[in-house]
C-alpha cells in the first residue's frame, strides 16, 4: 500500500471500524508509533492491536453477562468475612470459587438463619462464574415462582422456563421465606427438574431445615421430595451456624450512638 501515512491510517481506521473492531481502530496508530519508537516487528506490533481488541471484547462481553444476571452485588471472596462466621470452611469456598461445581454440574444448598451470609456466598460463587464466562442468573425464589405461575396462565411458559433453565448457573435465594400454593410449587419444580437434567448448576439459598419442606408446599411431601432429590443429588451441603452479619450492624450502630 502506498500514499501518505495519514492517508494510510485513516484508510485502516475506516476499515476496522466496518468490521466492528473499535479498540483496534483506537489504538492501532498509538501503537503504531510506539512500534517505530521501540523496534517491534511487524509480528508484534499485530499482536499488541490484536490484544487490544480481544481485551475489549471480554470485557464488553462481561459486562453483558453482569447485567444479564441479575446480581445484587458483585461480590468476591475476598468480600466474606469468614472470621465472623466460622463455622463456614474457607477452604471449600475458596474451591468452589474456581467454578469446578459449574463444570461438573454440581448443586450447591445454603442453609443457615436469615442475616447468616447465605445470599453473599451464592453472590459471589454467581460471579466467579460469571467472570469465568459462564451464564448466571440470581433470583429470588418468591419472583421466580411468582413468574413462572403467571406464564402458566398467560401461555408464555416455553419461553419465560428458558431465563432459568438457559443460564449455566442459576441462583433462586431465599427459598421457605414464604410458602407455595400448588402451581408455584409445580414451577419451582419444573425449573428445578429440567436443570437437573442439563446437569446444569443450581445454587439454592434457605432459612428452613430439609426436613421441613413439606410444610412450604402446603404439606405436600410428595413435590417437596421430588425437588430435594435433584437438588441433593450430587449437592455440596453448607449449613451456616452463626451470627447474623444484619443484627452485627446494628449492635455496632446502637454502640456508635451510645
Amino acid at each position: 500500500m502506498s500514499g501518505h501515512p495519514g492517508g494510510i491510517y485513516e484508510a485502516v481506521k475506516d476499515d476496522l471500524g466496518y468490521l466492528k473492531l473499535t479498540k483496534a481502530a483506537e489504538v492501532f496508530a498509538p501503537l503504531a508509533e510506539q512500534a517505530a519508537l521501540d523496534g517491534w516487528s511487524h509480528l508484534e506490533y499485530l499482536a499488541a492491536v490484536a490484544a487490544a481488541e480481544a481485551a475489549h471484547s471480554r470485557q464488553r462481553r462481561l459486562a453483558a453477562r453482569l447485567r444479564f444476571a441479575h446480581l445484587p452485588r458483585r461480590a468476591t471472596v475476598a468480600d466474606f468475612d469468614f472470621a465472623f462466621q466460622p463455622s463456614i470452611d474457607a477452604k471449600l469456598i475458596h474451591d468452589l470459587a474456581s467454578c469446578r461445581f459449574v463444570a461438573e454440574g454440581r448443586p450447591i444448598m445454603f442453609l443457615g438463619q436469615p442475616g447468616t451470609g447465605k445470599t453473599m456466598l451464592a453472590s459471589l460463587l454467581c460471579t466467579a462464574a460469571v467472570e469465568a464466562g459462564y451464564r448466571g442468573y440470581f433470583t429470588s425464589a418468591a419472583d421466580l415462582v411468582s413468574n413462572m405461575a403467571a406464564a402458566y396462565a398467560d401461555g408464555s411458559f416455553g419461553t419465560r422456563i428458558r431465563a432459568y433453565t438457559g443460564p449455566s448457573v442459576l441462583v433462586i435465594d431465599d427459598v421457605g421465606l414464604v410458602g407455595f400454593d400448588r402451581a408455584q410449587a409445580n414451577a419451582l419444580f419444573q425449573v428445578i427438574n429440567r436443570r437437573y437434567e442439563r446437569a446444569a448448576s443450581t445454587i439454592v439459598t434457605t432459612n428452613r431445615s430439609l426436613s421441613s419442606w413439606a410444610e412450604l408446599f402446603g404439606g405436600d411431601a410428595v413435590i417437596a421430595a421430588a425437588i430435594l432429590d435433584r437438588l441433593l443429588h450430587r449437592a455440596v451441603v453448607i449449613n451456616i451456624k452463626g451470627p447474623s452479619w444484619r443484627l452485627k450492624e446494628h449492635q455496632a450502630l446502637t454502640e456508635a450512638h451510645r
